[in-house]
C-alpha cells in the first residue's frame, strides 16, 4: 500500500517546489536590502551551474511517477532518490555561493531604488535563505523514495530490487549526463531564444521578438546573418555530403577484394578520423596556401584555395579526407555480412560488376547507407571550425561568402553579447536539421521493402 502513497507524494513535491523559493540579503554602506525569488524564477535565472540541479530534480521526479504508476516499485524508488540528493545538492551549493549574479542584480536595483551608489566589490557577501516550503519539499521528496522502497526483509523483494535495478547501474551515469549536458541546456537554449540576454544579466522575456527581427525585418543585421549564415551552411551540405558518401563507398568495395597491403591502406584512410579538427584544418591550411601550399605547386595553377570559389573546394576536400575512414569502416562492416552466394548465384545468372552492385550490394547496405546519410547531413550542417579556421585569422573574409551559421551564433553570443538572439539563430537552425532528418527518413521509409 505504500507505492500508492508515493504518487501523491511524487506529485506533492512537484507542487511544493514551486511553491518554494529564496531569501537573498546583504548589507552595503550600512543599509541592509533583500529580495525574494520563487524557486521556478530561480529555474530560469540561469545565473550558475548549481542551477543545473533543480532540471535534474524534476526530469527525475517524473520519472519516478512514471515508473510507480506503472507499477515498478524499486526504479521508482531510484528516481526519487536521485531526485531528493540532487534538489539537496542545489540548496547546499546555491547557499555556498558567496556572490550569485542573478540576486547580485536584484540587490543592486534595491539599492539604487533607495539611491545608494554601490560597486560589486562592496557586496561582501549574499546571505542566501530558503522558506518552509523549500524544506517541505526536500522532506516529501525523500518520503518518496521511503515509500516507494520495497520491503528488503523478503527473499522475492530483493531478487526483484536486483533484477529492476542492474539495468540502472550501467545506463544510470549515462543518463545523468544526457540529463544534465543535453536535455537541460537544450531546454535552456529553447528558453533563451524568447528572450534578451547578455550571458551577465538575467534573461528577459520577449516572446517572437528574435524571430519577428531575424525572419522579417529586412535591413537588419541579424536578417542578412541568418540568410548568408544558413544558404552557406546549406551549400556546404550540398557540396560535401555526396562526397561524404560515395568515397567511403568506393573505399570499401576497393578493399573488400583485400589487395596486397590492404590492411595498411585501412590504417591510412581511418587515420584521419582519429585526428581533431584543429590539426586537421591547420595541416591543410599549409596545403592550400598560394605561395608556398603542396596544393598549388603540385597542380602549378595559380588559384588561390582560400578565395572563393575555390574556398568551397578546400573546405569539402579537408572535411572529406577527415570523415571518410570512420564512414568506410561501417560500410566494411556491412559488405562483409552479404553473403557472398548471392554474388556467385549472380554471376552464374550473367549478372556483370554493374548489376551486382545495383541489385545485390546496394540493397545489402541500404540501412548502414540510411544511417550514415542522416549522420553526415546533420554533421555537415554543424559545420563550424573548418572555415573558422582555414581561413584563419578571420573566418569572416571575403565578405563573409564562407561564413556559416554557427559562426554567427559564436560571434553574437560571446563577442557581442547578444545570446538571445544567437539562441534563436540555433534555434532555427535546429529545426532545419530536424526537417531534413525527417524528410529523409520518410523517403527511405518509403522505399524500403515491407
Amino acid at each position: 500500500m505504500s507505492e500508492r502513497r508515493a504518487v501523491p507524494c511524487a506529485i506533492l513535491f512537484l507542487l511544493l517546489f514551486f511553491m518554494s523559493g529564496v531569501t537573498a540579503t546583504s548589507t552595503v554602506s550600512e543599509t541592509t536590502v533583500s529580495v525574494t525569488q520563487s524557486m521556478g524564477q530561480v529555474l530560469f535565472s540561469l545565473s550558475s551551474l548549481s542551477v543545473l540541479f533543480l532540471p535534474l530534480t524534476l526530469f527525475t521526479m517524473a520519472f519516478a511517477i512514471w515508473h510507480l504508476i506503472a507499477g515498478r516499485r524499486s526504479p521508482g524508488m531510484l528516481f526519487a532518490m536521485v531526485s531528493a540528493i540532487s534538489f539537496a545538492g542545489f540548496l547546499i551549493l546555491y547557499h555556498a555561493e558567496t556572490l550569485n549574479n542573478t540576486l547580485y542584480n536584484l540587490l543592486g536595483d534595491e539599492l539604487s531604488a533607495l539611491g545608494i551608489k554601490f560597486r560589486k566589490r562592496d557586496f561582501s557577501t549574499i546571505d542566501v535563505k530558503y522558506n518552509l516550503w523549500t524544506y517541505a519539499a526536500l522532506g516529501v521528496a525523500g518520503l518518496t523514495a521511503a515509500l516507494a522502497a520495497p520491503d528488503v526483509r523478503l527473499q522475492q523483494n530483493r531478487r526483484r530490487l536486483r533484477s529492476e535495478l542492474v539495468p540502472y547501474a550501467y545506463v544510470g551515469p549515462h543518463l545523468f549526463f544526457f540529463l544534465i549536458f543535453f536535455v537541460t541546456p537544450s531546454i535552456y537554449g529553447i528558453y533563451a531564444a524568447f528572450t534578451k540576454w547578455n550571458l551577465f544579466n538575467d534573461p528577459v522575456w520577449v516572446g517572437f521578438d528574435n524571430f519577428r527581427a531575424l525572419l522579417f525585418t529586412r535591413g537588419n543585421t541579424y536578417y542578412f546573418q541568418l540568410r548568408n549564415g544558413l544558404w552557406n551552411t546549406v551549400k556546404f551540405v550540398l557540396y560535401s555530403v555526396p562526397f561524404c558518401i560515395l568515397l567511403p563507398l568506393a573505399l570499401a568495395i576497393a578493399l573488400q577484394s583485400k589487395p596486397r597491403g590492404n590492411k595498411f591502406f585501412q590504417a591510412m584512410y581511418y587515420l584521419p578520423s582519429l585526428m581533431s579538427i584543429t590539426t586537421v584544418t591547420l595541416t591543410w591550411r599549409y596545403m592550400f596556401v598560394r605561395s608556398y601550399g603542396a596544393v598549388s605547386n603540385f597542380l602549378m595553377h595559380p588559384a588561390d584555395w582560400l578565395v572563393p570559389p575555390y574556398s568551397w573546394a578546400s573546405l569539402v576536400i579537408m572535411t572529406v579526407w577527415w570523415v571518410a575512414g570512420g564512414t568506410m569502416v561501417i560500410y566494411q562492416s556491412a559488405l562483409a555480412s552479404i553473403p557472398s552466394e548471392h554474388y556467385e548465384a549472380a554471376s552464374v545468372d550473367g549478372a556483370n560488376s554493374w548489376h551486382r552492385f545495383l541489385h545485390i550490394t546496394i540493397p545489402g547496405m541500404r540501412y548502414p547507407l540510411a544511417y550514415t546519410l542522416v549522420m553526415a547531413v546533420v554533421a555537415q550542417f554543424n559545420i563550424y571550425g573548418q572555415p573558422l579556421l582555414l581561413l584563419f585569422p578571420n573566418g569572416f573574409a571575403n565578405q563573409e561568402a564562407n561564413a556559416v551559421l554557427l559562426m554567427y551564433v559564436y560571434e553574437n553570443a560571446v563577442k557581442k553579447q547578444v545570446a538571445g538572439m544567437s539562441a534563436a539563430m540555433a534555434l532555427i537552425l535546429g529545426l532545419c536539421i530536424m526537417v531534413v532528418s525527417f524528410v529523409q527518413m520518410k523517403l527511405m521509409r518509403a522505399n524500403s521493402p515491407a
